[in-house]
């Protein structure tokens, strides 16, 4: 690309991918997700097909996160549409298939999201929690509990953590 070109085209680029990083996208009814005052969601993914979401107040989500509580049922070791009568036509196998209730997750206050991570409902997020990017949580996590991993385990918590923050005088 010409030098002189490359600048003007940044320039162009830059609000757009800026704002395809900062929306979140819902998949399913909007109205199953709730979100707390002054939270940010980044362009996190919130599946409510099979429960509700709760965010509380101030929750930080970083790039890439997927906050999940669609699931799809088995029976007889294959997906429920499989079978003739509770095929209803749908790709995802309708409600035979994919339950609407039961699979809740919610994310308590002050609590940060690192980039990556999955949350697989039912599970609940504790206040001042630290998921740490990448990990897969398939369990609740308590408050001020730092987790990682795949699935996600305890490795610390937040109130041993030292401040980064270097003190002007």
């Amino acid at each position: 690309m010409k030098t002189w070109l490359r600048p003007v085209v940044r320039k162009m680029l830059r609000p757009i991918l800026q704002y395809a990083l900062d929306v979140h996208v819902v998949v399913g009814d909007e109205r199953r997700l709730s979100v707390g005052r002054r939270s940010a969601l980044a362009n996190t993914i919130f599946n409510v097909a099979s429960g509700t979401i709760t965010l509380g107040d101030r929750v930080i989500f970083s790039s890439n996160v997927m906050v999940l509580t669609g699931r799809h049922e088995f029976h007889l070791g294959q997906r429920a549409s499989v079978y003739p009568e509770w095929d209803d036509g749908s790709w995802g196998g309708g409600q035979a298939e994919v339950p609407l209730t039961g699979f809740d997750i919610s994310i308590g206050d002050g609590s940060w999201i690192g980039a990556g991570a999955i949350l697989l409902g039912p599970l609940k997020v504790g206040c001042h929690a630290i998921v740490a990017a990448g990990s897969v949580v398939t369990k609740d996590v308590a408050d001020h509990a730092v987790v990682a991993g795949v699935p996600a385990r305890v490795i610390g918590d937040t109130r041993n953590r030292r401040s980064t923050h270097i003190e002007q005088e």
